[in-house]
């Protein structure tokens, strides 16, 4: 258990790390001028803009956006911190219901397609897992799109695109979010499986009368786990790119059509 958490500890440090860098370059590059060129004089590379002054403009919005200062509304005067506090909640709620069903649904797939110990396994499971995987992200999104679209037009509201606060609103976004990362769980959990039931304590195992539940969940699973829990910081990025993505496709009201609106 502490092995455990030792490395989930590590695993949200470093992706930390590397969240705050990618805030930094995303701040470096809206901060460089429209207008800005690079020319090359007598043999020299000559920008339009003193770069020591972009790298301190940059560092200034950077800390701004550490200490939570957004700046204020252009039409009230309202402090922007108000705007995102209220309408993050969404997102956080999306993306960690998106997470939790990824990671629930990415499982069950991995046990699924998993050959449990035997020589040879189905290759139709293992493909309706690596098709999602292979498709871009936009056509996962537009692809259900349709499918709502082909549903309400023959009476079937299931889904509603647009707006929030039921669950037919929810539905769709968080559908399209977790297709994807559970497609990955399902990859990584289902060739975890595979190489513990290679082990000898399965043969161990099934050698003491060991039941097949029994053998999955205090054994296979159990030693399976630290691979799935070391997939999460990439699950976790997936899932993060494409909220922005479906956000703003399926208009939920969440921080990005909010700061795209204020914009």
């Amino acid at each position: 258990m502490i092995r455990i958490i030792k490395l989930v500890s590590k695993k949200v440090l470093s992706s930390s790390f590397m969240f705050l860098i990618f805030i930094y370059i995303t701040v470096l590059l809206c901060t460089i001028p429209s207008n800005f060129t690079l020319d090359f004089e007598n043999g020299r590379l000559i920008p339009s803009h003193v770069g020591t002054l972009i790298i301190k403009d940059t560092n200034e919005k950077f800390l701004s956006l550490i200490r939570f200062d957004l700046g204020r509304t252009g039409t009230d005067g309202r402090p922007l911190n108000y705007l995102v506090t209220d309408i993050m909640k969404n997102s956080i709620f999306l993306l960690s219901s998106g997470l939790v069903l990824a990671i629930f649904l990415g499982i069950l797939k991995g046990i699924f397609d998993s050959k449990g110990g035997r020589e040879r396994g189905s290759n139709l499971k293992v493909l309706s897992t690596i098709i999602p995987i292979s498709l871009p992200d936009i056509l996962i999104i537009a692809l259900l799109q349709r499918l709502a679209v082909f549903l309400n037009n023959h009476g079937i509201e299931i889904f509603r695109v647009g707006g929030g606060g039921t669950i037919n609103h929810l539905l769709l976004p968080l559908v399209a979010l977790s297709i994807l990362p559970a497609s990955y769980i399902g990859r990584i959990t289902s060739m975890s499986m595979d190489d513990c039931y290679k082990q000898d304590f399965i043969n161990i195992a099934i050698g003491k009368g060991c039941s097949n539940s029994r053998i999955l969940w205090n054994h296979v699973m159990r030693n399976a786990l630290p691979m799935i829990i070391g997939s999460l910081p990439t699950i976790t990025t997936i899932v993060i790119s494409n909220l922005l993505i479906v956000e703003r496709v399926f208009g939920y009201p969440g921080l990005t059509n909010a700061l795209v609106g204020f914009l």
